[in-house]
This record gives structure tokens, C-alpha cells and sequence, in this order.
């Protein structure tokens, strides 16, 4: 018996336009924030190794984590949106419902979006990961303060893992009391 991938079907069939939009949108940003902080950061330490006539010198570059969350619920509550949620008669469904009546496994394609959103959500945050650490790398080399941007990064983790639990937890229950 031939199984049916849900997974890929669900990623075929995701047309979510404004995800992306807002994706490039939003690793533009950081891009850009990431490279005046970096600059700026590199200026103040020359003019602070200048002033002290010391080889070291702090940097001041961090992550902007709230902007950061910010962006992120921005971005992932539209393919959210995008992934489990339809519009029929002017009002939003979940797209759950759209399958009460066909023969397939409802866990299966819920276990499906899921993945897609986690995805989506994987992409937005390694893309940032990767935006800031190349940002500093390349404007700071080797002074940069690359383990506190690591911890900054870790509690914007620890926040986008919990906001996708959140809006996961809140789709399954509104799905369920349609089914």
C-alpha cells in the first residue's frame, strides 16, 4: 500500500507570498542594523584603544532581541495564518476542516503544518543567526563579542520556541472543536 507524504503535498500546495516578502524584509533589516552596530562598534573601540593605549577594548554590539521577537511574530504569525487557517464566507476557519470529510488522517496533515511552520521558523532564525555573526565577523574579526551575541541569541531562542509552541497549542485547540 503507497503512503501518502503529507508534508510534501502541504509544501507544495503552501502559496504564502507575504511570508517570504516579510522574510526578506526582515533579514534586510538586520542586515542593515547589524552593520551600523558593527561599524559603530568598531569606531568606538578604535577610539577607545586610542584613548586607553591598550590593545583591548570593549565592543558595544548586541542584538536588539525585543525588535528581533517583534519581527519574528510578524513574519511567522502570517504563514501561521497561511498553514491553518482558511477564509470561507468572509470569515477565518481553520483549514482543518476543509478535510472532515475526506479519507485521510487529520493528524497527519496537522503533524504536517507543523513541520512547515517549524521550518519557516528555523529559516527566519538561522537566517538572522547567520546575518549577525557574519555582520560581526567580517566588520569586528576577531574582537568581536561573539559569545554575548550567542546568549542573546539564546534567550531570541528560547522565545521563538516558545511563541511556535503557543500558536501550535492555540491551532490545535481551535481546530479541535471543529472536529
Amino acid at each position: 500500500m503507497k503512503t501518502f507524504n503529507y508534508y510534501r503535498y502541504e509544501k507544495k500546495h503552501l502559496k504564502c507570498t507575504t511570508y517570504y516578502v516579510l522574510l526578506v524584509i526582515s533579514l534586510f533589516f538586520f542586515f542593515l542594523e547589524a552593520a551600523v552596530n558593527a561599524s559603530a562598534a568598531a569606531r568606538a573601540s578604535d577610539a577607545l584603544r586610542t584613548a586607553l593605549e591598550s590593545e583591548n577594548a570593549a565592543e558595544e554590539f548586541a542584538l536588539n532581541v525585543f525588535r528581533f521577537e517583534l519581527f519574528f511574530m510578524i513574519t511567522i504569525s502570517t504563514l501561521n495564518s497561511a498553514l491553518f487557517y482558511i477564509r470561507e464566507q468572509g470569515q477565518e476557519v481553520p483549514a482543518i476542516s476543509k478535510y472532515l470529510f475526506a479519507p485521510v488522517d487529520i493528524k497527519k496533515i496537522y503533524l504536517a503544518k507543523a513541520l512547515l511552520l517549524l521550518r519557516g521558523a528555523s529559516i527566519f532564525f538561522i537566517g538572522g543567526l547567520i546575518i549577525y555573526f557574519s555582520a560581526a565577523g567580517i566588520i569586528l574579526g576577531a574582537a568581536a563579542p561573539l559569545l554575548q551575541l550567542l546568549q542573546q541569541f539564546g534567550y531570541a531562542f528560547i522565545f521563538c520556541i516558545a511563541a511556535v509552541i503557543v500558536l501550535l497549542l492555540a491551532d490545535w485547540h481551535r481546530s479541535r472543536h471543529i472536529v
